[in-house]
């Protein structure tokens, strides 16, 4: 019996050996260039095994054969990945109809695999239409205000507790954004740098940072979505789901039964629904929208805002701090907008280089290294390169290296210096079009862009009016990404020393 269940497994492993093989001749079978694989892992071996950061193997996948068009597998999944703008503006602009989607990651049914990212077609376009009044200047300006504050409060913490320290950027910023998401999407407010141990930071960090037991849970529900579905397996809890539902669904209560008004992300969606305490929703949805897909579009507001606007944040702080010049001109143009008065929404305008600063850092380090499409539409694309035509079919994935295009010196001369004045009013016109996409192009584009570009600015004004960041024992210089880590970040993390006063003319305490 042994003899014979042992023959069974070694023949059942003998044919699934032989079907990834054959899977594994897709690209050959077309005649597209692609990355040989390696059984099981796919074409990026470093970083399944943990030799390379995720970010970093943007570059070599960009740079590999001649075509702008070639095949990678992730794990045995093939995927397209294009490399020149000239593609980008087809698939994401002109032929939007034919790549309307994006990738399914999960499809576990849970809060991500509702939200706007992960919804298709008709469903996408209703929801994205419904969310869209929440970024009109209107609104923006109202949730200013609620971001001012909470920039004023972290800048003095720091001011007031961190000076002459060896602080972690990327907790720090961390802290702030949850802080403002908490305000603006959640509605309550929080001071996660003095109550360390909140609840909503601590459940933020559970599902924004991947651990490695959720990396298995991601090859799972790649593999075998079905199967994990029946046996109730989720990239997120039972618990973490409820948690975000009972918060949302709370709130809404509370607000429609005492009447409150607040002008954030809940209120909108309340309006939505029907229910606002106030004003009229600007877009009244055609959708009977479910408590899940209402939660999911503020959850996935916290996932993108909490570790997305951190991670820029932590680049940008590490940059300024070896290129201080590039920090005392970041001074200089705060402080003039100081004298003026305190800050506003419409001074936001005027802080030109602080947002060149800004766009110089999501050229250098993109928070999501890759773009991602699925192909809904039969369509012909021609290779920019070599001329080939390349036929996709309906369910084809796309992904693009945005980094590899951010650093290339055909669009961006010198691309490992850091040079804010490729953003400046004088050089930007230089900037070959579709070349740099940190948070998307065309109808798919990252909607909440805007509002990201202000919460750092804000948070800029405040912390270059008070504070300086130095050069540490531990700070990593050169950057060097920790490669164990699914995270955009250093192994010891992004530290700086936060000084006080460094220049006189560029200081003024408030």
């Amino acid at each position: 019996m042994i003899t014979e269940i042992a023959l069974f497994i070694v023949a059942a492993f003998g044919v699934f050996y032989l079907w990834v093989r054959e899977r594994y001749k897709y690209f050959e079978k077309l005649g597209i260039e692609y990355a040989k694989p390696t059984f099981l892992v796919g074409s990026q071996k470093e970083v399944f095994f943990q030799q390379q950061n995720f970010f970093d193997s943007s570059e070599p996948m960009y740079k590999f054969g001649k075509s702008s068009i070639i095949g990678i597998f992730e794990t045995i999944q093939p995927i397209y990945l294009f490399k020149s703008p000239e593609l980008c503006r087809q698939i994401f602009i002109k032929d939007f109809t034919h790549f309307v989607d994006h990738r399914k990651f999960f499809n576990d049914d849970g809060l991500f695999d509702h939200s706007l990212i992960q919804l298709e077609g008709d469903k996408w376009k209703e929801m994205r239409s419904t969310l869209s009044p929440a970024y009109t200047g209107n609104k923006m300006r109202g949730m200013f205000e609620l971001i001012r504050e909470i920039a004023q409060q972290a800048s003095l913490h720091l001011k007031e507790k961190e000076l002459g320290k060896d602080v972690n950027l990327k907790e720090f910023f961390s802290r702030f954004a949850n802080d403002v998401i908490a305000s603006t999407a959640f509605g309550f407010k929080i001071n996660s740098l003095e109550d360390k141990d909140n609840e909503f930071y601590k459940m933020g960090k559970e599902v924004t940072v991947f651990s490695s037991f959720d990396m298995i849970k991601f090859l799972a529900l790649s593999f075998f979505n079905k199967y994990c579905k029946y046996l109730g397996i989720s990239i997120m809890s039972k618990r973490q789901n409820n948690y975000y539902m009972n918060l949302v669904l709370g709130a809404m209560k509370n607000r429609k039964d005492q009447k409150i008004f607040r002008p954030d992300m809940i209120n909108m969606l309340m309006e939505v629904r029907g229910i606002g305490v106030q004003g009229t929703a600007e877009y009244k949805s055609h959708y009977d929208w479910t408590d899940k897909e209402i939660v999911a579009q503020c959850f996935i507001f916290f996932f993108a805002g909490f570790d997305t606007v951190s991670t820029i944040l932590s680049f940008l702080g590490h940059e300024i701090m070896v290129n201080p010049e590039v920090q005392e001109r970041l001074k200089e143009e705060i402080m003039g907008i100081h004298n003026d008065g305190p800050l506003t929404y419409e001074a936001l305008g005027k802080m030109k280089y602080t947002e060149a600063v800004i766009y110089e850092t999501l050229r250098m380090w993109p928070a999501v290294p890759f773009l991602d499409r699925r192909c809904t539409k039969a369509i012909d694309l021609v290779d920019t390169e070599t001329g080939k035509i390349v036929k996709l079919k309906q369910g084809d994935q796309i992904v693009v290296p945005i980094v590899g295009i951010h650093r290339d010196e055909k669009y961006f001369p010198e691309p490992l210096k850091f040079d804010p004045e490729r953003f400046s009013e004088e050089n930007k016109h230089n900037i070959p079009v579709n070349a740099f996409m940190p948070f998307g192009i065309g109808p798919r584009m990252c909607i909440g862009n805007r509002f990201a570009i202000m919460e750092m600015k804000a948070l800029l004004f405040y912390l270059m009016k008070d504070v300086s960041f130095e050069k540490s024992e531990k700070s990593t210089i050169p950057m060097a990404l920790d490669p164990a880590s699914a995270q955009m970040e250093p192994k010891g993390g992004f530290m700086v020393k936060v000084v006080g006063e460094t220049h006189q003319n560029f200081y003024i305490s408030t």
